[in-house]
Formats: structure tokens, sequence, C-alpha cells
């Protein structure tokens, strides 16, 4: 009621101001310099993606721990030691720089990984596909139904997707303008957290058939997997929308005293009947990685994995208290990862 009454929202560089039926348009010079601030790191990243790109055959491993270190402590708030990793950030950098299993990128890939869970799984665990392009002037739009979803191939965190809901209502100049920024390479998540799984995936164009998956209350089971073991779900609810809503269980569906970044945790009554389903695909996609996070989305009682991420967060993420990072982080055995995929310096020996 109140809110029909009395309403503030941000539109440019206005505020809109709805009282009792009359609406007012309030410039504000702070939510320009908001707005100013915003573009101006947008571009600092995507210029520095850009010059790591274009200079990467230049930095040396000493570079890159360097790059990583620096963008660690702005992000967790503290300094990381990647000689004696112990937080689970710390082993994640550190597999980064020492190990590459090259199943990750077909894993990543949003195209290679639709036949690869088929392969695993069988058909049905993936949303359908309706294309994939190579270029954005190949797409017929006209031969497209009313709803889809485009991705570019090498997105990650929900990045480089649109969910069209009325193809009558799209600007397809605008559409490709995007899509085709995109697939520029030095736009890959690589070199941003330089993960390699993200390095050299082809930046090609997927379209899916619609499903509401960031709509309303849709709900995301995010499985964290250690050397095959799913240890805890994050779930996430609503989280595209303005209540966003999280709870952190573990196997037996236990609430588990910590949260991730920033979304406060709470108890979500919402256990799925296919929970222990979820967790047994899971821990079968896992057994092949020291780490690896299993998301899914279980829509109209079918699940479907819609993705498997390596570095969760980029590596980054924040750990509230602090101690669960490196709680979580002796769940990661870097004693134990195989050695057909290690490339260890020697400063970076792990001692057993």
């Amino acid at each position: 009621m109140l809110k029909q009454i009395f309403s503030i929202e941000e539109q440019g560089l206005y505020y809109i101001i709805k009282i009792c039926g009359l609406k007012l348009h309030i410039k504000s010079l702070k939510l320009a310099y908001k707005k100013i601030k915003e573009l101006e790191k947008k571009q600092i990243t995507s210029r520095s993606s850009e010059f790591f790109w274009a200079n990467e055959e230049k930095f040396t491993t000493q570079d890159k721990i360097w790059y990583l270190s620096q963008k660690f402590y702005e992000q967790t708030g503290y300094f990381p030691n990647f000689k004696n990793p112990k937080s689970l950030n710390e082993k994640l950098n550190w597999l980064k720089l020492n190990y590459y299993n090259p199943i990750e990128n077909i894993c990543i890939d949003k195209y290679e990984f639709k036949k690869y869970i088929k392969n695993k799984l069988g058909d049905g665990y993936t949303i359908p596909l309706l294309g994939v392009y190579d270029d954005v002037n190949d797409i017929n739009f006209d031969k497209l139904p009313q709803k889809f979803v485009i991705k570019i191939t090498t997105s990650g965190s929900g990045e480089g997707v649109e969910i069209v809901k009325d193809k009558n209502k799209i600007d397809v100049d605008k559409l490709k303008y995007k899509f085709n920024n995109l697939q520029q390479e030095w736009n890959s998540i690589y070199y941003y957290c330089l993960s390699r799984g993200y390095k050299n995936i082809k930046p090609r164009i997927i379209i899916e058939e619609y499903m509401p998956i960031r709509e309303g209350d849709a709900i995301e089971y995010k499985m964290f997997c250690f050397h095959g073991e799913m240890k805890f779900c994050l779930i996430e609810k609503g989280y595209f929308s303005q209540n966003p809503k999280r709870a952190i269980y573990n196997k037996n569906f236990e609430l588990m005293p910590f949260k991730i970044n920033f979304i406060p945790v709470q108890t979500l009554n919402i256990k799925p009947e296919k929970y222990k389903l979820m967790i047994k695909i899971a821990e079968t996609l896992a057994k092949d990685f020291p780490f690896v996070r299993v998301d899914f989305y279980l829509i109209a009682n079918t699940i479907y994995v819609g993705e498997m991420t390596f570095t969760s967060g980029g590596g980054f993420s924040i750990f509230q208290p602090e101690e669960w990072d490196y709680k979580i982080g002796e769940w990661l055995d870097l004693t134990k990862l195989n050695s057909e995929y290690l490339h260890i310096l020697p400063e970076f020996q792990i001692k057993s």
C-alpha cells in the first residue's frame, strides 16, 4: 500500500519520485557522479583486459603472481600467500598458476558443455539449444520463437546473457552490437582472473529455449565439490530480483554458519525432493577435478545442469567469517592432484 502512495527509483541521471499519483523527475548531481564512476570503472576494467590480451606473451610468471595478488587483495581484503596457500581463495589461485586440466575448457564452453553433459549423463540435462553461430549476422531472428535466451560461449558469472521475452520488442542492431563486442577475445573472463579454463574457448553465440531462471523467486542450486565430494550447497532465490535471498546447506541439508559475499544468508525451507539426486549428479561430474562448483536449475521438477565453475567467484570470494575461507580451504588438498596436469615451479612446491 505504501509503495502505491510513495516510491523512489533511479532512472538515468534522475530520481523518479511518485507521490499519490504525481510523478516528479529530479536531476541529481550525486546520481550523475555515481553513474560516471560506474562507467569509468567499467572502461578501466575493459581497457585492462585489452591491454593484458595484447601483451600477454610479455608477462612472466612473476608478473601474473603480482596481477593476481593485487586483484586478490582488492577483492578479499587480505593479501595472499601463494607459496604457502591455506585458504580456499589462495588455493584456487595457486591452481591457476600450477595446474591445468584441458577438460575444463570443454566444461566452461557453453556450447561444448552441452555435449559433455550429454556424454556424462544422457539426454535432457541441459537447457535445449536452438542454434549456435560464429557471426551475429548469421542469426535469422524471423525463425526464432517469440521467447529465447542468447548467450556468449565464453561468458560466466551471469554476464553475456540476454533474455528475450518478446522478440518483436528487441532492438536487433543493438543486440548484434553487444554480442559482436562480447565475441572479441579480450572480453574473455580469462583476462580478468587468469583461470586457464577460459583461455582459447571459441567465442561463439548460442541461443537456447527460454526458461524462467531469472524471474521472480527463481531458484538456483550451486554445489561446491572437493575431490568428487559435495561439501555444501549455496541456494540462490530470486538472485536477479530486488530482494535476493540465499542460504548455504551441507549435504544433510543443515544450515552452514557462514556467508559468501554480501547477500545475507537465512533459513530457506525449500529442500527439493530431488536434492539427493542433484548431489549424485554433482559428484558424478566432479570426480575428475580437485574442485568444481556444479550449478543446477529445477524447473517443472526437471533437473538442468546450468554450468560447471572451476574458480568460483574468480578465486576472490569474500567469506564471512573469514575463518571459513581457511576451513573450506582444508577440503582442497593440493597433495592429491593428478600429476599429469601439474606444472609446478620450484617456489610453489607443496609439502605433503
